[in-house]
């Protein structure tokens, strides 16, 4: 939160907290709103280096271009979960907002990454030159499980 609330182009966070619980760290946070200190931006980079290293060739910077997908695939969604999990290990997490797919409206718009067709529409588009159905049917690989649905409405 702490990232997000240093950025002075931020002006609102929506936390999404399933129980009273959840609002705790938030809440810690909710006044600090000044620029982040070195110590916080060393950590930043850090990871920021770690996911590139770990991911090296493979890494989607989710900068869009490669939408729109004809059949609907949420291709730099889908590639930043995958990011998440290959190089954070945040794999529950990726499964979870990947089961969400198909399932949550327009809260979670996009079909799941095993619908690419392989036209090749998206691989002239990509700036990173990305291999996109691989890493799409990578992705559903590591992260499909049970379908899942918004906690509320």
């Amino acid at each position: 939160y702490r990232f997000l609330l240093g950025d002075s182009r931020i002006t609102t966070l929506s936390v999404g907290a399933a129980n009273s619980a959840e609002l705790i760290e938030p809440l810690k946070v909710a006044d600090r709103d000044e620029p982040l200190t070195s110590e916080e931006l060393e950590v930043l980079q850090r990871l920021e280096t770690h996911a590139a290293t770990t991911l090296a060739g493979d890494r989607c910077s989710s900068c869009y271009a490669c939408l729109p997908c004809p059949e609907k695939i949420n291709i730099p969604e889908v590639l930043r979960l995958r990011n998440l999990t290959v190089a954070y290990e945040m794999k529950e997490y990726g499964q979870y907002r990947y089961g969400m797919f198909e399932n949550a409206g327009h809260w979670f718009s996009g079909m799941k990454a095993n619908k690419c067709t392989q036209c090749g529409d998206c691989l002239p588009r990509c700036p990173e030159q990305l291999d996109i159905p691989s890493l799409l049917f990578d992705a559903h690989d590591r992260l499909n499980g049970s379908p899942r649905r918004r906690l509320w409405g």
